[in-house]
Formats: structure tokens, C-alpha cells, sequence
């Protein structure tokens, strides 16, 4: 695929630079989410320390553990996801100019944020293969179905946003192919899976067409068995709800900053 760099940033920087209606309130709700907190509690009876005015009683009696101490524990760190479908459907309707949209406002927020991030679009294409000759044959019952998955890197883990701004703003460009769903999601949750921050989420932006409800509802439960939380944007009118816990459909940039989409964040916290 070709594409004009400096076009891209220009579109990466238009996007980045919007400020949706409400959207302090998201910010704040997904900073909250995701930000890395010490974690602080006390210890009493202890022998030195802070004065501890509760042990009064306890002075009283000739007790010297009269003390408290600040202990902290180890603070939490957060892995975060993206994941687009750039699949053909999501050109229909200019879905995947809103997907762009999102996807560079949350970007901003999460990098903000501080946490470790990658964004990535997928697509790819389906193919028969003939377990008895080996051959391309979907009518033979011996025949079964291959997905092929291609990944797009828009922003790499380590990567920083400013480097990845061409792409960003080039997602635009890139709805084409089949969708590979299972196969696509499951891949990057299993990438997830071996991150080593305690706190790991995924964004799936989607129009869920062609999902088969049943796949998805294993993908969620694969996802809560590894600790992972899905937060499954709809794009358009789609059947996210049906496919995942927690969901919720957009139709404009504005809609990241529902009340709907609001309450599913503190939902998480």
C-alpha cells in the first residue's frame, strides 16, 4: 500500500487535536483505569515509627508498641491493546474513518497515561484445504477451513506515538480482505497473556460482522482466564453485546464520550 507520509501526519495531527464533547470525563475514568498506583496500608504495634494515638490505652498498661509504619507495596502496571478490524466490511460506511478517529484519541489518552501500549488493525483471508489431497476443495466434507491472518503495526510497544503518527493516520487506507476474527483476536490475547504487567486490557474496535457469537463467548472466557479485560467498541450498529461482557456500540467520535460508555469504564475499575 502506498501513502503520502505527510498527508498521514496531517490526518494523524487533525484527529489528535479534536476535542470531543465530554471527553474530560472518559479521560479521567480511563486514566483512573489504568494509572499505576503505590499501593499504601499500615502497620500498628509496632516499637518505632509514627505515633499511633489509638495505642493510647495500650501505653497506659506499659506497652511500648505504640508505633505504626507506613508499608508499600509493589505499584501496578498496566498492558494495553488495540486492536482494529480492517477488514472489508469496515469501508462500508466510513466505519473505518471512525475507528481512526478513536483509535488516535485513545492512543492520546494512553499515552498520557504512561502505560505500555501497542495498536494494531487486522485482516486477512479464508482458504479450503483438503485434508485427503492436500488440495483447495470446500465442497469435500473432508475439507476444512484455514484462516490467514495479516497484522497491521501502527504502533509497536515500544514505539513512540509521535514516530507512529504516519500510521495512525493512514488507517484510513487500510479496510480491505476478509475478516479472521477468531484466529485475530486470539493471537493478540495470547500475546497479552505473556505480558508481565499486572493489569492487562484490550480495545477491540469492530463492526462484528460475520462474528459467530459462540467464538467470541470462548474468546471472553479464554481472555478471563488470563486475567484480561475486553472492552469490545462497536462500530456502528453492531452485535459486540451479544459477543462480549462488556461492550458498547459508537456512532460518532462524541459517543467515546457517553455516559454509556462512561458507566462500562467504571464498570471495570
Amino acid at each position: 500500500m502506498y501513502f503520502k507520509k505527510s498527508e498521514s501526519e496531517t490526518n494523524y495531527s487533525y484527529h489528535y487535536n479534536q476535542q470531543p464533547q465530554g471527553m474530560g470525563a472518559t479521560r479521567a475514568n480511563l486514566l483512573r483505569l489504568l494509572r499505576s498506583l503505590d499501593l499504601v496500608s499500615w502497620s500498628t504495634h509496632e516499637e518505632s515509627g509514627r505515633l499511633d494515638r489509638k495505642a493510647f490505652t495500650r501505653f497506659a498498661t506499659g506497652s511500648t508498641a505504640i508505633f505504626s509504619k507506613r508499608q508499600m507495596a509493589e505499584a501496578e502496571t498496566s498492558a494495553v491493546s488495540v486492536l482494529i478490524d480492517c477488514s472489508g466490511s469496515m469501508g462500508d460506511y466510513s466505519r473505518i474513518k471512525l475507528a481512526e478517529s478513536l483509535t488516535i484519541q485513545l492512543a492520546r489518552i494512553l499515552d498520557k497515561a504512561g502505560v505500555e501500549f501497542t495498536i494494531n488493525g487486522f485482516n486477512g483471508r479464508g482458504k479450503w484445504k483438503d485434508l485427503e489431497t492436500g488440495g483447495a476443495n470446500g465442497t469435500n466434507p473432508q475439507a476444512i477451513r484455514i484462516e490467514e491472518v495479516n497484522y497491521l503495526p501502527f504502533k509497536t510497544w515500544k514505539e513512540n506515538l509521535s514516530k507512529a503518527s504516519a500510521k495512525l493516520g493512514s488507517m484510513s487506507l487500510c479496510a480491505g480482505g476478509a475478516t479472521p476474527d477468531y484466529s485475530g483476536i486470539r493471537i493478540k490475547l495470547e500475546e497479552l497473556a505473556t505480558r508481565s504487567e499486572t493489569k492487562k486490557i484490550m480495545f477491540l474496535l469492530t463492526d462484528a460482522d460475520g462474528y459467530d457469537s459462540r467464538h467470541m463467548q470462548h474468546l471472553q472466557s479464554f481472555a478471563d482466564k488470563q486475567g484480561i479485560k475486553i472492552i469490545a467498541i462497536g462500530i456502528g450498529r453492531t452485535d459486540v453485546k451479544k459477543c462480549f461482557t462488556t461492550s458498547d456500540d459508537v456512532h460518532n467520535a462524541n459517543d467515546l464520550a457517553s455516559a454509556s460508555f462512561n458507566k462500562l469504564l467504571n464498570e471495570l475499575r
